[in-house]
């Protein structure tokens, strides 16, 4: 059994092409991936500031994120509170938020420009 060296030489090119396209359809398959849960998940925005005024009736927080500029924060029974920082927190409840507290909130931006909140984390201070 005789193997010819141009024989030899067909292989290793297949192989080398086989190794060299592979991690391109890889990353397409992760490309794909990340395209199809971005279309699920519409885009989160995080809004941060200090919460201005709180209107349980329409589960409204006003938050100054800026001097001059307020948000509305829609918030829900679904919505998870944490009180403390992003990486050091406690279960928390809306019913412990005040005005003046920092809070940090996450979710997607609705058409009247409102964020439904499904995370908020909240302190004393900033």
């Amino acid at each position: 059994m005789r193997v010819s060296f141009a024989s030899l030489v067909g292989l290793s090119f297949l192989v080398f092409v086989a190794l060299v396209s592979t991690p391109n359809v890889i990353a397409q398959s992760k490309a794909e991936k990340a395209e199809k849960a971005r279309k699920q998940n519409p885009e989160k925005t995080n809004i941060q500031g200090t919460v201005q005024t709180m209107n349980k009736d329409t589960s409204t927080i006003m938050v100054r994120v800026d001097a001059n500029v307020t948000r509305p924060i829609v918030y829900s029974p679904t919505t998870k509170f944490l009180y403390g920082h992003s990486d050091n927190n406690k279960p928390g409840a809306v019913a412990q938020v005040k005005e003046n507290n920092y809070i940090s909130c996450e979710g997607t931006v609705n058409a009247k420009s409102q964020l439904i909140a499904t995370l908020c984390v909240y302190r004393g201070t900033r």
